[in-house]
């Protein structure tokens, strides 16, 4: 008798939806804050406050992830006092110091940073443009004007709602920064490419980055707690606030990156041939009962061969 399983979990292939994402964030919002989420450009607890404006700090920090120091930030260790405003202890500070040592940002002539300030348009335009690279002091033109033409022809404003003089979003910043990896820098160069990522076909490839620290893919069995703390949730593929792990879901993590990618779409259906074993499986055939999207790619054999040793100790032949 063909063994069945009335309920066995799908896992997205994590090739395709988690480390391969559009060059082009207009128009997707959602792709563009995941990215920033997992880049530690932004807290998972943002996702809330999307439309607030964006501060001085947050922006020194979104520069700094999306630059070749994001991996230093924690190494820097104790940051003495920069400014009269900004104390050692800020979470902002070594973004800050960062930000203001490569001239990406400046603080202000009576000493302070402004940290909690709201940055507009053209002032978040002009950092990304200092951030590849440009010296805004060659525009051609004055400030804004110059400045928010660079940023046009270059694309770093498609999909942004903002206009001159008007506060950037934190979604919009999002954006802005997602769309600078497929803007050409200062020297003619992709600047993905000089982040370690890849841009192939429309695509920007995260892979090359952060393949090396996911651990997965682990089966959850209802009482597994993960390592860390995660900054960043995403559940089928979705921006979540919810790390909570459920009996058979299919889990990947990185504790670097403290991100955890949990997919919990579940298909009834039966198992029909599994080749060359069910203790290790290279190829499943199945008979699904229940209709799914044509449009996922799904790799279920680490969770089927799991639930398949499961059935085959507790099953008893039919008559």
């Amino acid at each position: 008798m063909k063994k069945r399983i009335l309920a066995f979990l799908l896992a997205v292939s994590i090739a395709v939806s988690m480390l391969v994402l559009p060059a082009s964030a207009a128009g997707n919002a959602n792709t563009a804050v995941q990215l920033s989420i997992t880049l530690n450009a932004m807290d998972s607890s943002q996702q809330a406050a999307l439309n607030a404006v964006v501060t001085r700090g947050a922006l020194a920090r979104m520069l700094v992830s999306y630059s070749t120091y994001r991996e230093s930030v924690g190494s820097q260790g104790t940051v003495g006092t920069l400014f009269t405003d900004l104390p050692g202890t800020s979470p902002y500070a070594p973004y800050v110091r960062i930000a203001v040592q490569n001239g990406w940002m400046n603080g202000y002539t009576d000493g302070s940073f402004r940290p909690d300030n709201g940055v507009t348009l053209e002032e978040a335009c002009t950092a990304a443009l200092k951030l590849l690279g440009y010296d805004v002091t060659t525009l051609s033109g004055s400030f804004p004007a110059a400045q928010l033409n660079k940023a046009d022809s270059l694309g770093l404003r498609a999909g942004l709602s903002a206009v001159q003089g008007q506060g950037l979003t934190l979604e919009d910043a999002a954006v802005l920064f997602y769309n600078a990896l497929t803007a050409s820098t200062a020297e003619n160069q992709t600047y993905a490419a000089t982040l370690g990522f890849t841009v192939t076909d429309g695509r920007i490839d995260l892979s090359s980055v952060l393949l090396s620290s996911v651990e997965g893919p682990f089966v959850a069995d209802g009482t597994t707690q993960l390592p860390f703390a995660p900054a960043a949730v995403y559940r089928n593929d979705t921006v979540a606030t919810d790390a909570a792990l459920n009996a058979y879901d299919v889990y990947y993590y990185s504790a670097s990156a403290r991100t955890v990618w949990i997919y919990s779409r579940k298909a009834a259906g039966r198992i029909t041939a599994v080749s060359p074993s069910a203790s290790a499986p290279a190829k499943i055939e199945t008979m699904v009962d229940t209709p799914m999207n044509d449009d996922v790619l799904f790799t279920p054999i680490f969770a089927i061969a799991a639930l398949e040793r499961k059935n085959a100790a507790t099953e008893q032949p039919t008559p």
